[in-house]
């Protein structure tokens, strides 16, 4: 028999709804913080009409994917919870499941691939988390992930993959079409895919005529290889710094939403522009961010968006994890 959530029965949430999205964001409203928007002068002049940023990074745990984080387990209900927590994460995901952990009074355990970056590593563990270091990308920890969540009878809080995940997710354009009702355009980087399809859902319930842009990392393009296969595919391999989107496969809940109602290109940006929108919005704006958080900003500054002519946009940036040492190799490397 399924095991019911503590929120909506196994049955009921097989698919992502409106109820579920409504849900998230109640629990979200009590736990998390509601992160700015700000209008960026200096994109704005670029594509000459008003540019937004979602500055996610200056979530509790720097980075939106808490708030994915904190619905699933919340949703799980205590009886589960309570027995600990256990995610596979190359790095933002783990600090959020590591922080609601602490947050719970409860054990977690976070599998982390070998390339994922120290300092990510170092403040999943700071928060209390076990740290278990397996395999090459996301996909060996994830493997490693549910073996142990099985063995330990816990939580396991996924990255990406999963409709409650995605439902928290919707909370970030619902404020800011909350904030700014005419938007046309919104950007968001995508590795696993949860963020996208999140915009996506919440285009077609509140502004059907809102443009959803995809950026992915030109060496981990999961996105595209699952829109020409027609489904999720691995990856060979990923190349790319960007970690918060390094993922070798999109997830097979998101892609459900994506292949159905994704209608905008598939936008790719190197390592090079993403170093070039951290520069931007550090210089500019004094806002920190890592590789993906800085994707969206980096499609807009290399001009790969069309018709963003005196538009509304916003963009995500979705995480400002990076550390000390490569954010100076950046802002001093030459342009």
């Amino acid at each position: 028999m399924a095991e019911r959530s503590g929120l909506l029965s196994e049955r009921e949430v097989c698919e992502v709804t409106w109820t579920m999205v409504q849900v998230a964001r109640q629990l979200i409203g009590r736990h998390l913080v509601r992160t700015p928007l700000v209008r960026d002068e200096g994109l704005s002049d670029l594509i000459g009409g008003h540019l937004f940023l979602k500055r996610e990074s200056s979530q509790v745990t720097g980075s939106f994917k808490v708030r994915g984080a904190l619905v699933k387990v919340l949703a799980s209900g205590k009886n589960r919870w309570r027995k600990g927590l256990v995610c596979a994460s190359t790095g933002n995901h783990g600090k959020g499941v590591a922080y609601l952990a602490r947050l719970l009074e409860t054990d977690a355990w976070v599998v982390v691939p070998e390339r994922t970056p120290t300092n990510k590593v170092r403040a999943i563990k700071e928060l209390g988390a076990n740290v278990l270091v397996y395999g090459d990308d996301y996909c060996d920890a994830e493997l490693m992930a549910f073996r142990l969540a099985e063995e330990r009878q816990a939580v396991l809080a996924p990255s990406f993959d999963d409709p409650w995940v995605v439902a928290a997710h919707c909370s970030i354009v619902t404020e800011i079409l909350e904030e700014c009702p005419d938007l046309e355009v919104v950007i968001a980087p995508v590795g696993g895919g949860a963020l996208v399809a999140s915009c996506l859902l919440v285009r077609d319930h509140m502004k059907p005529s809102l443009r959803v842009i995809a950026v992915e990392a030109e060496g981990a393009p999961a996105l595209t290889a699952a829109l020409r296969a027609g489904e999720p595919v691995r990856l060979p391999f990923v190349n790319t710094v960007a970690d918060g989107i390094a993922v070798p496969q999109i997830g097979s809940v998101p892609f459900r939403i994506l292949s159905d109602r994704l209608s905008e290109p598939v936008v790719q940006v190197t390592d090079e522009m993403m170093d070039e929108g951290i520069r931007y919005l550090i210089r500019s704006l004094g806002i920190i961010a890592e590789h993906a958080g800085a994707a969206a900003v980096a499609a807009v500054l290399s001009q790969q968006v069309d018709d963003l002519h005196g538009r509304r946009v916003a963009c995500l940036i979705t995480g400002g994890n990076i550390a000390q040492d490569r954010l100076a190799t950046i802002l001093t490397k030459e342009r």
